[in-house]
């Protein structure tokens, strides 16, 4: 499994979504997300953009634009750039919403 791939795995745990959950947010089989997250196949641009809205990102923050994209696949060092970012506002979600749940009585 490569890092990309990993990612995508410890980016659903963070959020505490099961593979099945991830599978439909995204509207996909749980074998089809399973594959994503073994590197079995690729997350192409259309997988991305779903994968972006389950996270609650929107299209552009996971695919920048179209000069990232090959062969309807990222770059891999763009992609390890963008889940840095995307791992870093989950941290901050997360930071957020522990905040809140301290608050309530």
């Amino acid at each position: 499994m490569d890092k990309f791939h990993e990612n995508i795995r410890r980016v659903r745990e963070r959020l505490g979504y099961s593979q099945d959950v991830m599978a439909d947010l995204m509207g996909i089989e749980r074998s089809t997300y399973s594959n994503f997250e073994l590197g079995k196949t690729r997350l192409f641009a259309k997988s991305m953009t779903r994968f972006a809205k389950a996270i609650g990102l929107t299209e552009e923050e996971i695919l920048l634009d179209g000069s990232q994209l090959t062969a309807g696949y990222l770059q891999s060092g763009v992609l390890e750039d963008r889940l840095e970012a995307v791992e870093s506002k989950i941290d901050a979600i997360s930071d957020k919403l522990d905040a809140i749940l301290k608050k309530r009585p």
